[in-house]
This record gives structure tokens, C-alpha cells and sequence, in this order.
């Protein structure tokens, strides 16, 4: 089983804003975090970091046929993308929409994200917290008695 994982715009700069708080969290941290947990469940990650709606719209597109679920950090991206939100109404699949609260506008994202509507889980929450909370959503998801 796979899941796809994207980070939307900006989350390279993870590093530069968890400085501020002394967490010192990256992007590559995070990616390690989540491996090492996807490799315990026995589930495979591919981990993409996109920049634009057309970029993760093609993404999931590509991968729809491999992937059991769908873990996205769209970022600013999310109070905007309807076209994401109806392929993502299309493929019916799980999907964990996470925000991390380190982003300047993760409140105003989260709270008005086009993807509401068709994520099965959404999470706000400090950065690594997030993504463990929709990584494991997904793993017992797509997995039985996990």
C-alpha cells in the first residue's frame, strides 16, 4: 500500500520559521519522521513538494492507480483550489489535509480550505504533530486493525 505525500508552497522554509521557536524542525526532518513511521506500518511514501494547484493536480492524477490515500500540506494554496477539490471528489479517496500552526496563515487556511469538503481528515497542529496525526489517520484507514 502508498500513500502520497505532498507539501504545498513554502514548506522548504520549515527550517527558517521552527528557528524562531527553537524547534528547530525541517522539511527533511518531517520526511524522516514520516518514513520511519510508514516503514513500521509496512506502508510504502512518496513524497512530492509542489508549488503551484496544477503541479499537485497532476500528482495525484499520475499516481491515482498506486496510491491508497493522500496526506497534503496545500498551505496558502488551500483557500483557493477547487480544482483540486473536485479531482479529489472524483478518485474518492482517503484523504488527511494537514496545517501546520508555524505557517502565517494556517488558521485563515485551515478554516477556509476548499479542500474541506472532500478530506476525510483535517489537522491543525504544530508541524511534525500534524503529520503524524494524518499519517496514522491514513495507515489505520487503508489498513485493517491497525
Amino acid at each position: 500500500m502508498k500513500i502520497l505525500v505532498i507539501h504545498g508552497p513554502n514548506l522548504p522554509f520549515l527550517g527558517k520559521l521552527s528557528a524562531v521557536t527553537g524547534t528547530r524542525l525541517t522539511l527533511d526532518k518531517v520526511n524522516t519522521a514520516l518514513r520511519r513511521m510508514a516503514r513500521e506500518a509496512g506502508v510504502e511514501l512518496k513524497i512530492l513538494q509542489l508549488y503551484s494547484e496544477e503541479n499537485m493536480l497532476k500528482a495525484v492524477a499520475r499516481n491515482r492507480g498506486d496510491i491508497s490515500g493522500l496526506l497534503i500540506s496545500p498551505g496558502a494554496l488551500a483557500l483557493n483550489c477547487q480544482a483540486l477539490q473536485e479531482l479529489l471528489a472524483i478518485f474518492k479517496m482517503p484523504v488527511a489535509e494537514v496545517h501546520l500552526a508555524e505557517m502565517p496563515m494556517a488558521g485563515e487556511s485551515f478554516a477556509r480550505s476548499a479542500l474541506c469538503e472532500v478530506a476525510s481528515k483535517r489537522i491543525l497542529a504544530p508541524g511534525l504533530s500534524a503529520y503524524q496525526q494524518g499519517l496514522n489517520y491514513l495507515i489505520g484507514t487503508i489498513i485493517p486493525n491497525s
